[in-house]
């Protein structure tokens, strides 16, 4: 038994043993119940213009959100806007004409809105209220119904919104010209001009509002609600608009006051992040690890104490250490961060900075190290490389062999690790081939 639905048409099917089949699909002993799982959609009728039914329609039709037609036959709107079989509409998109992305984002998301693409691809003429002083004269409302009944022709090739572009520019001349400007702003204009344009209400009567009076609620709304309408009815209102509640206590008398006001749209702050990520190197000064870096997250308006609290829990720092923060500057130490309330807003995103393990207790003397290695391009002279090394030594050196114990102690774990990456290429002489460490500070 075979069973033939039209494509994308989602269907339930259910078995019953004991009726026989009414839906016109027969089985033996069975019944097939095509149930669909969604209401069917406003389908476009065309028959000597476009008009919109949620039956049947005698003529061809499209089903604006299944874009299959429901006839071989070849619709054409008296637009001369083509709609084939098979094919979707609404695909075709919008050029930017200079940087204009803030305007081609909002109509994009209005031309997709189904009450409003079902309202204008009708003949919506009898809508304007072209004699509304605080409208356009309808002349925006027909240029945007324009351009949406042009994305919502077949075919995909990308339409440039020029006409609208300069209807925009004509009335609000905040937007004229091709820079970039608030999608927000352009919505909540586009949605006000078009409410007027398409505003049923003619002449709009005088209406006083009556205070609450410890009435319910619902019946506040209601009236409010009521009351807004005799002034303002549109598509635009049925579909965009709503009413809050808004309360008021006098702080002299205690009494409440409750007002419902409509809204159009609702602007909603973007929460402010109050932490930022930083992304410090530490470096054990004892030669007793490689060096690693660790990404914590701190309070923007935090202390370098705070740095060093994220980075010790990260690095497992135990009770007999310390963290010395430092930024490095072309490969040089630039400052130390020493005192623990420098404000972190200090230190840019971009700025390079390390931190430095060390035992607590007695610090005489500060011992910096450089890497550096020979320059091919100026001969003989050696350039710095990579981040210094930064240690103390707990007691003033007496030799120089003292001083160079510490150097070796601290580039130790750096030698294995070049050792075991160059082990194929022989060895080599010294900790680590090609650079050497050098005392800067005593």
């Amino acid at each position: 038994m075979s069973v033939f639905t039209l494509s994308e048409i989602l269907l339930e099917v259910s078995v019953d043993t004991d009726r026989s089949s009414h839906s016109g699909v027969h089985s033996i002993g069975n019944e097939l119940a095509l149930v669909p799982l969604e209401p069917p959609r406003s389908s476009v009728s065309i028959a000597g213009g476009p008009t919109l039914s949620n039956g049947h329609s005698t003529g061809s039709g499209f089903n604006l959100y299944q874009g299959s037609s429901v006839s071989s036959s070849l619709t054409t709107m008296d637009d001369n806007y083509d709609i084939y079989r098979g094919e979707r509409g609404g695909l075709a998109g919008l050029q930017n004409l200079g940087n204009t992305c803030f305007m081609n984002s909002v109509l994009q998301c209005l031309v997709h809105t189904p009450p409003l693409v079902e309202f204008f691809l009708q003949d919506y003429n009898d809508e304007i209220n072209r004699d509304n002083p605080l409208g356009m004269s309808g002349e925006l409302a027909l240029a945007f119904g324009d351009l949406l009944r042009k994305l919502w022709s077949s075919g995909r090739t990308a339409i440039a919104p020029r006409a609208f572009k300069g209807k925009l520019a004509r009335f609000a001349p905040q937007f004229s010209g091709y820079n970039q400007h608030d999608s927000q702003e352009l919505l909540a204009f586009l949605l006000d001009g078009l409410h007027e344009d398409l505003n049923r209400v003619k002449q709009k009567p005088y209406i006083e509002m009556k205070d609450s009076d410890n009435r319910p609620d619902e019946e506040v709304a209601y009236e409010c609600w009521k009351n807004h309408m005799a002034r303002n009815d549109s598509l635009i209102v049925d579909e965009c608009q709503g009413q809050y509640k808004s309360t008021l206590v006098c702080p002299e008398c205690g009494k409440i006051s409750i007002t419902f006001d409509p809204f159009m749209y609702l602007s909603l702050p973007l929460p402010s992040t109050v932490t930022r990520a930083m992304t410090v190197t530490v470096f054990y000064c004892d030669g007793s690890g490689l060096p690693m870096p660790y990404t914590v997250n701190v309070l923007k308006h935090g202390c370098c104490r705070d740095l060093c609290q994220a980075l010790g829990t990260a690095c497992c720092l135990k009770s007999d250490e310390m963290l010395l923060l430092a930024e490095v500057y072309e490969n040089k130490i630039y400052r130390y961060l020493e005192n623990p309330l420098e404000s972190l807003t200090s230190i840019k995103d971009e700025e390079h900075i390390v931190a430095y393990r060390l035992k607590n207790g007695a610090r005489k003397t500060k011992l910096e190290i450089l890497h550096r290695c020979p320059d091919n391009v100026k001969g003989g002279d050696r350039k710095i490389f990579g981040t210094p090394l930064v240690t103390y030594l707990v007691e003033d050196p007496q030799y120089g062999a003292n001083i160079e114990a510490y150097v070796h102690r601290m580039l130790a774990p750096l030698g294995k690790a070049h050792s075991s990456t160059r082990s194929h290429e022989g060895k080599e002489n010294g900790f680590i081939s090609g650079f050497d460490g050098d005392a800067l500070t005593m």
